[in-house]
């Protein structure tokens, strides 16, 4: 009876010993989990962030920006088993039974992310908020499919002397239809692959590459023909070439040149936050300043939305609560979608001259 009960308990040991070893490799179980929870965790956290520093504009408060560092995703596990018999030596008699089997099982899993944080001030703040948006990396957008509405809409302050709307604290102008009329012809350019963003050397033998806006195509059609000589026209260009030179601040005297001025994120969010449903007892108190809600005809943003309400929102897209009021934008309201959208991505259009080390996920597992 003793050798079946050690032969079973060997036998139920190593079926514990197999199922553990199964369980032990715990890195690529963890991998998928890990990466799809932290993209949804992080995304998340800046579209809050994002929005709160939308609404904190309306409230004259400052912006501030909190950028996530490394991500340290250490998992462990840690498993054991042991078996032992043990029977005295002086116990001779064949009815007594001093034997004694023991067996144990033992395991531990540890969870330990660790995450840091680094505050945007300093420099990183001025090239990453204040700064203007670089021509170069926001005009080069357009051959990678980015909507020339929204780049030219949200990023553009004026193109060759032609105004988008401002908004400033107590103040709102709205967009020239000059060159509201500039972005519908080129996003319809765009999607007739009639306009392009090229870097060429303008003389043989320099060192240094301009940055060309390039009209027609090599097979234009009368549609493309029309709307390239009306933006021609409106931009006050020389109609007899196809190719200008684009460059960055206020306009040029040269007619084969095109000037844009660009805004930086500061003002991207400004522009929004003016579309903020601030609550009317803030308003009244002067808690908050007026917006372009107010203004009948605003500009190409009129249809962006932040909403407010005193109870959380059933659907939103994005939500936060502050100032004992919920600011959120409606999960089916598209258009304010694509705008945040877009702001979130212009973070990626700024120019860092500082080599960063990039956003890291260590999964070290045993």
């Amino acid at each position: 009876m003793k050798h079946v009960l050690a032969g079973l308990s060997r036998g139920i040991l190593l079926i514990v010993l197999v199922f553990l070893a199964g369980c032990a490799s715990i890195g690529p179980a963890k991998m998928a989990s890990d990466r799809t929870k932290y993209n949804t965790s992080i995304t998340e956290s800046w579209k809050q962030q994002i929005l709160l520093n939308i609404v904190k504009i309306r409230y004259v408060e400052p912006l501030f920006f909190v950028d996530v560092g490394d991500i340290v995703a250490a998992h462990s596990l840690e498993t054991g088993a042991n078996v032992g018999f043990s029977r005295s030596m002086f116990d001779l008699s064949a009815s007594s039974d001093s034997s004694n089997l023991d067996f144990g099982v033992s395991g531990k899993y540890t969870d330990r992310p660790t995450i840091t944080y680094r505050p945007l001030t300093g420099n990183a703040f001025r090239r990453g908020v204040i700064s203007p948006i670089p021509v170069r990396n926001m005009l080069c957008g357009l051959n990678s499919g980015i909507s020339a509405r929204f780049l030219f809409t949200l990023s553009v302050r004026a193109i060759n002397g032609l105004r988008n709307e401002a908004h400033i604290p107590g103040a709102h102008l709205p967009a020239e239809s000059s060159f509201q009329r500039v972005v519908q012809i080129i996003s319809r350019l765009q999607m007739l692959d009639a306009v392009h963003v090229v870097s060429r050397k303008l003389q043989p033998g320099e060192n240094t590459h301009s940055l060309m806006l390039v009209l027609g195509g090599r097979r234009p059609t009368e549609e493309i023909n029309v709307q390239v000589r009306e933006l021609q026209e409106l931009l006050g260009l020389d109609t007899a070439l196809n190719e200008y030179v684009l460059s960055s601040g206020y306009p040029a005297r040269e007619d084969n040149m095109i000037a844009v001025q660009t805004f930086s994120l500061m003002q991207m969010l400004a522009a929004v936050s003016a579309r903020v449903q601030i609550p009317e007892q803030d308003l009244a108190e002067k808690r908050a300043i007026p917006g372009a809600l107010n203004h009948a005809g605003a500009g190409s943003l009129d249809n962006v939305t932040v909403k407010s309400s005193a109870i959380p929102p059933d659907q939103a897209f994005a939500s936060i609560r502050y100032r004992g009021h919920w600011f959120w934008i409606d999960d089916c309201d598209l258009e304010t979608k694509r705008v945040f959208s877009f702001i979130m991505l212009a973070f990626t259009l700024l120019e860092d001259d500082q080599a960063s080390s990039p956003l890291q996920l260590t999964i070290p597992a045993q």
